[in-house]
């Protein structure tokens, strides 16, 4: 018990939107990058991304960018479903398969889609994480509302970025 308290510690988990309007990408990832170090620095090794198009993906190549500078750092994907990427263009896909190839650790949920397997993964990530890192608007709706919802409810702290870009 004592360890799984630990691991929660030292996780983070992200939640955002599927749409990131292209002239805030880089500035998000920047802010992004800032809080990944900011949550290094106060002991977070672990980094939970959903793997969902837009914020997601964002992160993790944010969060994989900075491995480098900041040792024991993990990045782990949590993959709602086995096939999840396979309805996307070809370019989400090869990022998306880039990530993959370049977490510390992936985990799959489940072999096949079923109503409610996004919610389970963000639960899944919610569970081990004693924060998020967010890119909600604040409309009550959603899936990244469910996220930051439950969160806050359980007493995680949860930082938007929506606003700062």
């Amino acid at each position: 018990m004592e360890k799984t308290k630990d691991i929660k510690a030292q996780s983070v988990c992200f939640s955002g939107h599927r749409l990131v309007p292209q002239d805030k990408r880089k500035a998000l990832k920047q802010e992004l990058m800032a809080e990944i170090v900011k949550a290094y620095a106060r002991g977070v090794r672990n980094f939970y991304c959903g793997m969902a198009l837009g914020f997601d993906t964002l992160a993790a190549t944010a969060a994989l960018s900075l491995q480098c500078e900041l040792p024991d750092m993990k990045v782990i994907a949590v993959v709602p479903f086995h096939g999840q990427s396979d309805r996307w263009t070809e370019n989400d896909r090869e990022l998306y398969k880039d990530i993959l190839a370049n977490v510390d650790e992936t985990v799959v949920l489940s072999r096949f889609y079923y109503d409610g397997c996004l919610l389970r993964r963000n639960d899944y990530m919610l569970e081990r994480s004693c924060g998020v890192i967010a890119y909600f608007d604040g409309q009550p709706k959603g899936g990244t509302y469910y996220t930051c919802k439950k969160a806050r409810s359980h007493g995680l702290d949860v930082i938007n970025l929506y606003d700062s870009v």
